[in-house]
């Protein structure tokens, strides 16, 4: 068998050393797998030996870097020292003594906007935590590397299924798709093993994910979770309604940059009967939605629509109200209370608002059929704890290059206005929908009824009656009184 002799400098695990040796053959590296397994380590290795080789453009690159110590040049810096390697370590960056080559170091997201000047004469960028790189990022960042030979090293543990840069160049040809694990790192400390093995005794999801390299159904800033839980595959998307129910409505107005969405709740049933995320940019005018909104609520039994009246829903509501549409009413005020229609959006009504559905999803209170569009946002949707101490509820930060959002929240504030709707009636279990009548049910009101229109019809007599155990009767021989 050859043998493939390497400097003691480039000693990394052997399920990493084809970054070494097909280095020449491919443009894109994806390194990924869960902690202990020496990805940063080793690609920090060949990037050092190579500044050391020859002259070297190296960025090492983040989506946020508040600082120099968020990057990963405490850890250039402890190898170059280790092993004496030719280099200068400045504040911000490092410099090849001989080569000449520069490592910089910096984040490419600054004040919500996405910054790649001065990438295009990069010779090797590295993103290092590259689960946090959003699309939006990297639809920018990747053309911009233009230089001949370049090369482009994603090294993460993926946060979510549908990560960006996986799903981007897990699968590509030019890629180098490598995913490694503690337990196939031979360098790995045993101080890092014995950690492992009690995060796998304490919580299997969490080993999965940290040590493993598993990606999560969620995020770790997800403000919902066990969305899957309410998943019913076999709900219809829309369901028509039962004159003996009683329907919720949330409604989120929109017309150009989000849409407007309705969500529709059974009450009894808890189950989410009718969803639409109305087509807008301009398409849809204020007067259809209108219309649309209140011919669904007075086709599903008149029912209670709570809308957004914060800002352009504050006309749109009071013209449903005026229409005689079913809107949602609240009294605010301890001295002087005052009626408000519709839902009205403040830092603590939002919180509440978005609570409540926070936990109903964990309790599991209700089902909504697979709608994608809304799943993704349930699952997208964040909690973010602000330096205050607050947690603030939105969509993820993120524009395309022209300015439009890349998330949306507005599946979730309609799904949690018609949530609100129901009260706590949706927590209640005796809160149903009514049950089917058996013919051992429908025997005895007959028989009640036929009692009733005989005392109706002779006021003057008595009637005699007698107890009978009802089990005991053969629901099969049960002959309504009467017939």
């Amino acid at each position: 068998m050859p043998k493939l002799r390497l400097p003691k400098f480039l000693n990394i695990p052997p399920k990493l050393i084809p970054i070494i040796t097909e280095f020449d053959d491919y443009k894109y590296f994806l390194i990924e797998g869960g902690r202990g397994s020496a990805k940063s380590q080793s690609v920090a290795r060949l990037v050092c030996y190579i500044g050391d080789q020859r002259n070297a453009r190296i960025v090492y690159g983040r989506e946020f870097q508040a600082n120099i110590k968020e990057s990963v040049h405490a850890l250039l810096s402890d190898l170059i020292r280790e092993f004496a390697l030719n280099y200068e370590i400045l504040v911000s960056e490092i410099r090849h003594k001989l080569s000449g080559t520069i490592m910089a170091f910096r984040g490419f997201r600054d004040q919500g906007k996405v910054n790649i000047k001065g990438l295009e004469g990069v010779d090797i960028l590295v993103i290092d935590e590259a689960q946090s790189i959003t699309r939006q990022t990297l639809n920018i960042l990747i053309p911009t590397i233009r230089t001949e030979n370049a090369k482009v090293f994603f090294v993460m543990n993926r946060y979510v299924k549908d990560d960006p840069v996986f799903e981007e160049f897990a699968d590509r040809d030019d890629c180098l798709h490598i995913h490694i694990d503690y337990d196939e790192n031979p360098h790995c400390p045993e101080t890092l093993k014995i950690e492992a093995a009690i995060c796998k005794a304490r919580n299997m999801e969490e080993y999965l994910h940290i040590w493993k390299g598993e990606p999560m159904a969620q995020a770790n800033t997800a403000a919902f979770r066990n969305v899957e839980g309410i998943i019913d595959y076999d709900l219809p998307i829309t369901t028509r309604p039962n004159p003996h129910f009683n329907y919720s409505f949330g409604s989120d107005f929109a017309k150009s940059i989000d849409h407007t969405s309705i969500s529709g709740m059974c009450i009894e049933l808890k189950q989410l009967h009718y969803f639409e995320e109305m087509e807008n940019e301009n398409k849809a005018s204020w007067n259809y939605q209108k219309e649309k909104v209140r011919a669904i609520t007075k086709l599903y039994n008149d029912a209670l629509l709570v809308t957004d009246s914060t800002g352009v829903g504050d006309p749109l509501t009071e013209d449903l109200q005026r229409a005689g549409v079913n809107v949602y009413v609240n009294t605010v005020g301890d001295t002087n209370p005052k009626e408000v229609a519709g839902f009205k959006f403040t830092q603590p009504s939002k919180k509440n608002l978005i609570e409540k559905l926070k936990i109903a999803i964990e309790l599991q209170c209700f089902r909504i059929p697979n709608i994608p569009k809304l799943i993704k946002q349930l699952v997208q949707y964040e909690a973010i704890i602000m330096p205050s101490g607050k947690v603030k509820y939105g969509a993820p930060a993120g524009k395309d290059t022209e300015g439009n959002a890349l998330f949306h929240d507005d599946n979730v504030i309609s799904l949690a206005l018609a949530l609100w709707g129901t009260g706590d009636m949706l927590y209640d279990p005796e809160y149903e929908a009514p049950k089917e009548k058996t013919q051992t049910d429908r025997f005895w009101e007959h028989i009640k009824r036929d009692v009733s229109k005989r005392d109706s019809q002779n006021n003057t007599g008595q009637m005699d009656y007698f107890d009978v155990n009802i089990d005991s009767i053969d629901e099969s021989q049960a002959t309504p009184i009467g017939e």
